[in-house]
């Protein structure tokens, strides 16, 4: 039984490009995340009954339109979809590590895995997440008009990378002077670049056309590379996972919204369940990027190949 354990573990740490870490490595994101949590609790219980947001100005929209009573007068005025987002802080931080040790690891340009390659990729999804978790915490702690920016631009924010993702493995070369040179300078200030649109002018978009929007060019672009790139290069099962988690998500997002299955006292709230599952989801998704292999000397030689054949040599 033990060895089975041991060789799966294995097995994992070699498809996901982890063997040569360790896990005293997430000490300090696991002190980081108590000290948070314990922090944000322990103010929580000292100014609890504290109107504090009372002079902001006041979420618009759906705000107000979730299951959960709304305790105007409190400090945390939706307790229980408050405090469910700190499963985004969590793989935030879980992804942000990764890309920092890579960014460590001094043979990393040889890696076939454009995560391990390129660790900003991590470390910008690791802060789309911390930052996700910034603006939905607070969000629902306030019920106020700048955290519900910060809210729905965080969840743009992590869809964008996933989209970044997406573009850079469907492009991961680009010619130049009749030379192949890799593109992830490019995707990445491609992502930084819409993300600050979406900061500055695009927010002002409906969030209920904007984010489906962005999810529906994630989608295209995926079902793309699994259709004419390759279904071999990345272990799908962790994408179907996320996918499957992301579907169930939403669906109890519809049903809280709805009032359709709603206890407006109760610690269980389909809002806070969604905020978990999109936490698991968005770990899954994660995942699966880094469980792939793209050599990008055998992309370079398809490459080529390709263009011999328009020229017919």
């Amino acid at each position: 039984m033990k060895l089975g354990i041991r060789i799966k573990w294995q097995l994992l740490r070699t498809r996901l490009y982890l063997e040569r870490l360790h896990p005293r490595m997430f000490f300090l994101p696991v002190v980081v995340f108590l000290l948070s949590t314990l922090s944000l609790t322990l103010y929580y219980t000292l100014f609890q009954y504290t109107a504090f947001w009372q002079h902001w100005s006041e979420a618009n929209g759906n705000a107000f339109h979730f299951c959960e009573m709304n305790h105007m007068d409190e400090l945390v005025r939706q307790p229980a979809n408050t405090w469910s987002n700190l499963g985004f802080f969590l793989v935030g931080l879980f992804t942000l590590t990764l890309g920092i040790h890579d960014l460590k690891y001094s043979e990393r340009k040889k890696s076939d895995n454009f995560l391990v390659r390129y660790p900003v990729f991590s470390i910008m999804f690791g802060v789309s997440s911390i930052y996700l978790f910034i603006g939905s915490f607070f969000f629902h702690a306030s019920l106020t008009e700048f955290f519900q920016k910060l809210d729905q631009t965080g969840m743009c924010s992590v869809v964008v990378m996933v989209l970044v993702f997406n573009f850079y493995k469907i492009f991961p070369l680009i010619r130049i002077k009749g030379k192949y040179k890799s593109s992830h300078a490019i995707m990445i200030a491609f992502g930084m670049g819409l993300n600050y649109l979406i900061y500055s002018s695009l927010y002002k978009i409906n969030i209920n056309i904007l984010f489906p929007s962005l999810v529906l060019f994630v989608f295209l672009t995926s079902c793309y590379y699994l259709l004419f790139i390759s279904k071999e290069h990345y272990f799908t099962n962790y994408l179907w996972a996320g996918v499957s988690i992301l579907v169930l998500s939403s669906t109890i997002w519809i049903l809280d919204r709805t009032s359709v299955v709603c206890n407006p006292t109760s610690i269980f709230q389909g809002h806070a369940l969604w905020h978990i599952f999109n936490a698991a989801s968005i770990l899954f998704i994660y995942l699966y990027y880094r469980s792939g292999v793209a050599p990008l000397q055998k992309v370079i030689v398809a490459k080529e190949e390709r263009r011999a054949l328009r020229r017919g040599e």
